[in-house]
């Protein structure tokens, strides 16, 4: 008898199947997840342009997530863009499934949150090094100790890649340290303050889970975030949705073409 962590056989190729929306042997070895639906992040249009720049791309669904999930390809190479899950306890289920994934080796997480560094802007683009994990989601599953901390190689592969695309756009770049936390109401203005002085730049409810798993696993794991609210400077989450809207999508496009030059190129 086994639980549902056990995934092998055809346990793995169902949960493959209902999240991803793809058997387990057709799974690319290369993942880019997003909380919400890859058309929230990237855009309404995001099977046009990345058609534009002569990839193809198929659309399919499955049971649970996977109702708009990506497989994109060219020249033989083939990455999985697809949704994860939003808020700490849902997005572990995709990145755990995952992880079980013998063929997948990288995974990379694109997704927004809040703005904690003093230097930090609304818009402005996070590629963490490491999170602290406030989640407190992993605990059966993993030891306390796991760090959640980005694969260092990639992250030198993806900052300039990024760094180029927006460099145009008037915004900051950072690579810092960030925070996951279990729910929204956890971000208490004490805790926030406290993260502050501990040199915190970011807070999300995602991807610590990611990154720590995909230490515990050994897979090739960074995140990408961009800056949303900053309610620190008193910039709330309801007013930062409706603030600088225009070049918050331009910037998702970016990111999504330095995500395309560094799978493919």
């Amino acid at each position: 008898m086994v639980g549902y962590a056990e995934l092998k056989g055809k346990a793995l190729d169902w949960v493959v199947r209902s999240h991803f929306g793809l058997h387990l042997k057709k799974m690319p070895d290369r993942v880019v997840i997003t909380p919400l639906e890859v058309k929230v992040f990237f855009g309404d249009d995001f099977r046009r342009r990345v058609e534009n720049r002569d990839f193809a791309v198929k659309k399919f669904g499955g049971n649970f997530l996977a109702k708009n999930n990506f497989l994109v390809e060219k020249n033989r190479q083939q990455a999985l863009f697809c949704a994860g899950g939003v808020g700490a306890s849902a997005f572990a289920d995709s990145a755990y499934i995952l992880c079980q994934i013998p063929q997948v080796s990288e995974v990379i997480f694109a997704g927004t949150g809040g703005g904690i560094g003093k230097m930090v802007n609304t818009a402005d683009v996070h590629v963490p090094h490491t999170c602290k994990r406030l989640e407190k989601v992993l605990e059966i599953l993993t030891p306390s100790e796991i760090p959640a901390k980005a694969d260092g190689q990639l992250i030198r592969e993806l900052l300039p890649l990024i760094k180029k695309e927006v460099q145009d756009l008037r915004i900051n770049v950072h690579s810092g340290i960030h925070a996951t936390v279990p729910f929204v109401c956890s971000e208490t203005r004490s805790l926030l303050l406290s993260l502050q002085r501990q040199g915190v730049l970011s807070v999300d409810m995602e991807l610590s889970v990611l990154l720590a798993l995909a230490d515990y696993y050994d897979k090739r794991a960074a995140g990408i975030i961009r800056i949303g609210d900053c309610p620190l400077k008193e910039l709330m989450f309801w007013d930062s949705i409706k603030s600088k809207v225009k070049l918050k999508a331009e910037i998702h496009r970016r990111i999504l073409y330095a995500l395309l030059k560094h799978l493919f190129d």
